[in-house]
């Protein structure tokens, strides 16, 4: 027959003894199924199965026998006899266990007794890496699958579902690669055959529904059956606020204190404030902190000198510690816009907070951008071309540097009441300078609003306006209303990391 699959799904229809759905007839039905979604071929297990299946279609069947021996490492098709039985009942082609480990008959036996009595039959070589791939060019398998990509010892880190394998076979040799294992969702599928994939199985995401419910209820197990809450923490230089929270970020309790100057005390501050807001109820708890922060480990990269000696803290790992509550913990700026979004529902905002120096986050239809480092939204240290000042990242002209916080209180003659012509003038090219970074990230970013936190708000509507008209000046296709304050409040840290903790997934 014609294998004609190329480019197309194969499902795995398989289930072991100690599973709900074991049974030749009950896979017979899963592959039907599979049939009528539009899979192009079937992969099955045991003679008993791929003959009940071979009644119901023409489609190409990948035949295995899974054997697992105590003696031996390999358990896929280890056999000239499961060979035999595999293809009497009606595989098109057989897959084989090809790694070089312990089994009980030699890797070249096998795919001779193939070749030699099947010549119609294709072998399909399990692997699960490029050197295995490597060590069985000579045997000229006619598939090669990425099977068991982190099944095994050397493998086991990898990225699942290991797409890069790929790309790393095909460019080793033209065999056509069939990708498989941890296939989940179907832009993993789309993606995999973009790299290369001749075609791509799936098994227990389609024909295991006990994996399938296993993950969704994954995803809310945490979750208590009364009301949910949440605790946020703001570390910031001068207070550290913490909140308890509904999931509607409506605020439960709050408690604040004085930030301390060495990193051993911050944590045993936040660990305080955790402890006045948390309750028996609390699911996750979210940390908002200055400086750099690798997200997905919760650690502190980099943090400048206001909080001395903060830098390389694993935060997330010393609160859970304690605590034993899932912890997210994300750049204050990051949580903040996350707040904002969460109020206004804007598809994509940018969050720009002034003070000591100038930060912001990015929020995109509710995901946070955070960038390979962690580094999204450092808007600060954009060089503007008409400043030569040092910032205190080490650079020249950082924007941060005429559009701070002290910038404005170093500048003007009385920051609470600017009336005279020097203010005025200073104001006037403070706005201009403002509109020109909007305009350079709204070119950039391409967002629908953003929003002005920390101390301008304070400068009233005159600032806002100000901005607004200038903006409107350079930028002729967007109106100057897309710039508003902020209205999240002082709170919006603490808040944005209680909602970030419940709603955002690491």
């Amino acid at each position: 027959m014609i294998l004609d699959f190329k480019h197309g799904l194969i499902v795995s229809c398989q289930a072991e003894e100690t599973e709900p759905l074991y049974g030749s007839e009950i896979m017979q039905k899963m592959a039907v199924a599979a049939i009528q979604g539009g899979a192009k071929g079937i992969r099955a297990n045991t003679p008993q199965d791929i003959k009940a299946i071979r009644q119901i279609t023409d489609l190409p069947i990948i035949g295995i026998f899974k054997d697992r021996r105590p003696d031996y490492e390999a358990y896929i098709t280890i056999t000239c006899e499961e060979i035999d039985e595999v293809i009497n009942a009606g595989a098109d082609i057989v897959a084989i266990d090809s790694i070089y480990r312990s089994r009980p008959e030699p890797l070249e036996k096998l795919y001779r007794h193939c070749r030699e009595k099947y010549p119609h039959i294709k072998i399909l070589a399990d692997i699960s890496s490029v050197e295995d791939v490597k060590k069985i060019l000579t045997l000229k398998p006619d598939y090669i699958s990425t099977t068991l990509s982190g099944y095994t010892a050397q493998t086991c880190d990898r990225s699942k579902p290991d797409i890069h394998l790929i790309r790393e076979i095909t460019e080793l040799t033209d065999i056509p690669v069939i990708a498989e294992g941890n296939y989940f969702y179907p832009e993993q599928v789309r993606m995999a055959i973009l790299n290369g994939a001749y075609a791509v199985v799936v098994g227990g995401a389609i024909s295991r529904p006990q994996q399938t419910t296993a993950r969704f209820v994954k995803h809310i197990s945490d979750l208590p059956s009364s009301d949910i809450t949440a605790v946020g923490v703001d570390l910031g230089g001068t207070w550290t606020r913490s909140v308890l929270t509904d999931m509607y970020g409506n605020i439960l309790k709050s408690y604040r204190q004085e930030t301390p100057k060495n990193a051993a005390s911050v944590l045993a501050c936040i660990e305080k404030c955790i402890e006045k807001v948390i309750d028996g109820k609390t699911t996750a708890i979210g940390i908002a902190s200055a400086g750099r922060i690798d997200f997905k480990n919760g650690k502190v990269l980099y943090a400048s000198d206001n909080l001395p000696g903060w830098t390389g803290t694993e935060v997330k790992k010393e609160i859970e510690k304690v605590f034993k509550i899932r912890t997210v913990v994300d750049n204050d700026a990051n949580m903040a816009a996350y707040m904002q979004w969460f109020k206004e529902k804007d598809g994509c905002i940018l969050y720009i907070t002034v003070g000591t120096g100038i930060g912001s986050g990015i929020v995109v239809n509710g995901k946070v951008m955070r960038g390979v480092t962690g580094s999204a939204g450092e808007i600060g240290h954009i060089v503007y071309p008409l400043s030569s000042n040092s910032c205190t990242c080490g650079k020249k002209g950082c924007i941060e540097t005429v559009l701070s916080g002290r910038y404005l209180s170093e500048n003007l003659s009385d920051i609470n009441n600017p009336i005279n012509e020097k203010d005025q003038r200073i104001l006037s090219e403070y706005c201009k300078t403002f509109a020109w970074l909007v305009d350079t990230l709204k070119n950039t970013i391409d967002f629908d609003a953003v929003y002005i936190g920390g101390v301008l708000p304070r400068y009233g509507s005159f600032m806002l306006e100000s901005i607004r008209r200038e903006f409107e000046k350079i930028n002729l296709r967007n109106p100057g209303d897309i710039i508003k304050y902020s209205t999240v409040g002082e709170e919006a840290g603490s808040v944005g990391a209680a909602l970030c903790s419940l709603f955002i997934d690491e």
